[in-house]
């Protein structure tokens, strides 16, 4: 570390960093604004140095040269002169992306603790209370369908005609066309009947009734008729199976709850007035 900080010290002697400074003083005058004495060092440190070095060895796996450290302290000056000569000249005034970086900075301040925080299995307990229906398991369905055709006016015409004559525990005649799907499906979780069938084919099945045909149900190819066979309610969601999603609910509300009270906490230290065009 000490000949990284001898590099350092070298470096700043270099013609390149004395430029950097040179421009930068001719910018302040130019600009009206007096440079801070404070403002005008810059010091290349062993912690500047081991943090160039930390994040280089984070992004390639491996130590920089010598002549790659001397570069990353190079720019480190380099970054450090436009920074404080744009902060000068109030470049970061009325920017939207320093804004919105500065806010988030802030924002991870204001969650930093609640992130860090552990809760307890009566704060999981209670939040899977609070809302069960949000942990529970999708239903299962036992089932057949019979795949019609392309959706379309008359054959939903058709199908609720012949379903409003079907006779108790009777079979619809009408014909099926082939799809690359089965007939017939036991136990299957609505997810699955989702992904193969559609959104709406699933959420239809939470409303049919069992034991009997009904349709038309529209899915991603047109339109079925189902018989609907069991349908399994899903066993009550246990806190051993849903910790680390709890955890993770549990967490977020916690941040957003902090950033809130932040928020709040500093509101009081303004005077907002907002005035509306007319």
């Amino acid at each position: 570390m000490s000949a990284w900080r001898n590099r350092a010290a070298a470096l700043l002697r270099e013609p390149l960093v004395h430029f950097l400074a040179a421009g930068a003083l001719i910018f302040v005058v130019l600009s009206g604004r007096p440079p801070d004495a404070g403002e005008r060092r810059i010091v290349v440190n062993e912690a500047v140095v081991s943090g160039l070095v930390n994040r280089y060895v984070q992004a390639f796996r491996r130590p920089p040269s010598d002549e790659e450290l001397d570069g990353l302290i190079r720019d480190y000056v380099r970054g450090e002169v436009y920074y404080r000569e744009a902060l000068r000249l109030g470049l970061d005034q009325d920017d939207e992306v320093v804004k919105k970086r500065l806010r988030n900075k802030m924002l991870a301040i204001a969650g930093a603790e609640a992130e860090a925080a552990r809760p307890s299995d009566a704060d999981l307990q209670a939040l899977l209370d609070k809302d069960p229906a949000r942990y529970a398991s999708p239903p299962r369905y036992t089932l057949e369908q019979r795949y019609l055709g392309p959706d379309s006016p008359t054959l939903r015409s058709v199908i609720k005609t012949q379903l409003a004559a079907l006779k108790p525990g009777a079979t619809p005649t009408l014909p099926s066309e082939p799809i690359p799907l089965p007939t017939r499906l036991d136990d299957v979780p609505a997810l699955d009947l989702a992904t193969q069938f559609g959104d709406e084919f699933a959420a239809a099945l939470d409303k049919a009734p069992l034991g009997q045909w009904t349709g038309p149900i529209p899915s991603g190819f047109g339109l079925h008729l189902v018989k609907l066979e069991r349908r399994a309610a899903p066993p009550p969601p246990k806190l051993a199976d849903l910790r680390q999603r709890l955890e993770n609910d549990w967490r977020s509300a916690a941040v957003r709850k902090a950033e809130d009270d932040n928020l709040n906490a500093l509101l009081k230290g303004y005077d907002v007035v907002i005035e509306r065009p007319r």
